[in-house]
């Protein structure tokens, strides 16, 4: 990782840029999000190996693994010391950055760069085996056209039979109470509390306002950075409708946030969150 001083000066900058309240905030404090995911780290590497060796094409290599909004890169520098070859892109600039400088600092290679879930661009001539967007990041897309574009960009940067990998969770308009979800890191003597809450889901307009808040306490001093912003919801039958507007990619199993190859889902209410294994035909 980068050393304790440098993730320390990069921490207080990004805190200097961002507001106390705004639709960056989280994003804006790479380490302190870091944090928070962190322990996801492990099993969705093991995910995404295990998965590709189960319905993936057979490499005579290292993966070409590809990853639309990759964060802080904790995926990317994962992957990558397993020998991985490693491109993934990000909107923010602090989260590209900060990516960039722990693969450096790792001395492992990889190609990162700023852009856009719904209208990205790969290095020409990019074609990857595996492409992989978890924890609902699909759902920053807020429009149907925009989804569409995004889908088609993943499936066209895949190698025949190479696999996408998206991970979203579902609505259920009928039952939709405001939720509530809590994460606690600890690092370099830094702890973290994130709170993220969901409002009820608005299904004309399909979206659901969500808030972060982060708790951080680093020095003996606690802040508070909150964030807000809006998902665009997906019911199965949603999901399934953008799915057929795709036909490049194929369904060929559904997981869930456990990352358990032994343990399919079908895409209905059954289980709120799915993880898609999608094959580019």
């Amino acid at each position: 990782h980068l050393s304790i001083r440098r993730q320390r000066q990069m921490c207080i900058r990004d805190r200097n840029k961002s507001s106390e309240k705004s639709a960056t905030a989280w994003y804006d404090s790479p380490l302190y999000y870091d944090m928070v995911y962190a322990d996801y780290t492990p099993k969705e590497t093991r995910f995404i190996e295990g998965i590709m060796k189960k319905h993936g094409p057979k490499l005579a290599g290292p993966m070409r693994v590809f990853e639309p909004a990759c964060g802080s890169g904790r995926l990317l520098e994962s992957l990558a010391a397993r020998g991985h070859v490693v491109h993934g892109f990000d909107l923010n600039k602090h989260q590209v950055a900060f990516a960039k400088n722990r693969l450096k600092a790792k001395g492992l290679k990889g190609r990162v760069w700023r852009d856009r879930l719904q209208d990205f661009k790969v290095p020409k001539g990019a074609r990857y085996d595996v492409a992989h967007c978890f924890v609902s990041t699909f759902k920053y897309v807020d429009s149907e056209a925009g989804a569409v574009s995004s889908l088609r960009r993943m499936a066209a940067s895949l190698r025949p039979g190479g696999l996408l990998l998206l991970g979203l969770h579902l609505t259920d308009y009928k039952n939709s109470p405001p939720d509530h979800e809590r994460w606690i890191g600890r690092k370099l003597g830094i702890r973290v509390v994130s709170d993220t809450w969901s409002a009820p889901a608005d299904r004309k307009a399909r979206t659901e306002a969500m808030r972060t808040r982060m708790r951080i306490t680093e020095q003996g001093k606690t802040r508070v950075e909150e964030t807000h912003w809006d998902f665009r919801t997906y019911s199965p039958g949603e999901l399934k409708a953008l799915l057929a507007k795709v036909p490049s990619l194929r369904l060929v199993a559904c997981h869930d946030f456990h990352y358990d190859l032994t343990s399919t889902r079908k895409i209905d209410m059954a289980y709120s969150d799915v993880l898609l294994v999608l094959r580019q035909a």
